[in-house]
């Protein structure tokens, strides 16, 4: 039977915070083992009006820490490239659980990271910030001072439950995220978990099965419109028993239909410039994608599976990691192409189709899952739990 106060504490509050637990327990006896139960995701989480956003400094993350520092090294023109365009690299690398600042200051890299509990997609909007981290969305509101020092301010975090998001993006109705564990695309909901907007046409019904590993969502004008999946199955973990090197899928959601087939562990769908662009992770490529022809067009193959990737001007920032071997995004493809990898970020020239430099992780990250560019803003502060 559950407890008010251990409901309170699953919900990241303390129970003199929420005394509408203890009412609800006294008179709505027959809702006990029911109303705070975690598993479903159509439940309320409590009958106030906005019971799934809560201040994220009254919710400690209680995750084991990674001690090992992060330690990064510029290749080619990486660091004179962040110096010119005058912005900031922001980097998932959730193994490592950090989020990660990188800009240029004279020449020389300037970064500083921050713990989060498995932090994978990042989106931003004009001034707004979202995270997914585990079994939550967190949002952020970009602040900036009389001397033009911008700090991350924490806005609304949404409570998702073990939904393992992936991409996340901002649109015309709120933050939709990649529902990995639930096969299909999700928005965030004051009053639930999440609110389910989007199945692939293989996938018969919504249950709490990774069948397919749905993890890349691609926006146009504000709407879903492009998602990726490692295979079209529909068994529990059936994407683990597939020949995951050619079984990778583009789906287009709006049409309901597949629209590239033969893709290596696809994930990170980006429209640009009136193109659509994906990585074709497994082969370590950036991949164009032509929805006139139903074809994929590789524009740079990189050392390094990839997975993250933003566009500013001329160029697209690629996120790299490494493949641990016989781990199940191992990728023989992309280690037959190179002899070394490297986790951190491609900086790529679409016009040559070249990588131009590269920042790479030499120690305490080994992979990137996102990459979002900070524009105009340089060392950004980020409000840590507790601070006003």
């Amino acid at each position: 039977m559950s407890h008010p106060k251990s409901a309170a504490r699953w919900l990241g509050r303390r129970p003199e915070r929420v005394p509408e637990f203890r009412q609800c327990w006294r008179v709505m006896p027959e809702l006990r083992g029911t109303l705070f139960r975690p598993t479903s995701y159509q439940l309320p989480l409590s009958p106030s009006p906005a019971p799934n956003m809560t201040d994220q400094t009254e919710n400690p993350a209680s995750e084991k820490r990674v001690k090992k520092p992060l330690r990064c090294r510029r290749h080619g023109q990486m660091a004179k490239w962040l110096e010119r365009t005058g912005g900031t690299l922001a980097i998932t690398t959730y193994t490592s659980g950090k989020l990660v600042f990188v800009g240029a200051n004279n020449g020389r890299l300037m970064f500083q990271d921050h713990r989060f509990a498995r932090p994978m997609g990042i989106a931003l909007n004009g001034k707004r910030l979202a995270l997914a981290v585990r079994e939550q969305i967190l949002t952020y509101h970009l602040a900036t001072d009389e001397v033009g020092k911008t700090t991350l301010m924490p806005g609304p975090t949404y409570h998702t439950g073990k939904v393992n998001a992936h991409d996340i993006a901002f649109g015309r109705r709120g933050i939709y995220f990649a529902n990995t564990r639930f096969n299909g695309l999700a928005r965030v909901s004051q009053h639930k978990r999440f609110v389910h907007c989007w199945l692939p046409p293989f996938i018969s019904t919504v249950v709490q099965e990774d069948r397919c590993h749905l993890n890349g969502l691609g926006m146009q004008a504000g709407e879903p419109t492009l998602a990726t999946a490692f295979c079209e199955t529909d068994e529990r973990h059936d994407w683990r028993k597939e020949d995951r090197f050619t079984s990778g899928v583009l789906l287009d959601i709006p049409h309901h239909k597949i629209v590239a087939r033969g893709l290596c562990m696809p994930h990170s769908p980006r429209r640009y410039r009136g193109k659509w662009w994906l990585c074709n992770s497994g082969h370590g490529a950036l991949t164009e994608f032509d929805p006139s022809l139903g074809t994929c067009r590789e524009v740079c193959s990189l050392p390094g599976f990839t997975r993250g990737l933003c566009f500013v001007g001329n160029y697209a920032l690629v996120g790299l990691s490494k493949i641990r071997p016989k781990h199940i995004l191992d990728a023989p493809p992309v280690r037959d192409r190179h002899e070394k990898l490297i986790a951190g970020v491609a900086l790529v020239n679409l016009s040559t189709g070249k990588a131009e430099g590269y920042l790479e992780f030499v120690e305490g990250g080994n992979e990137v899952f996102d990459v979002v560019f900070l524009r105009g803003i340089k060392e950004p502060g980020m409000c840590e739990q507790g601070e006003p």
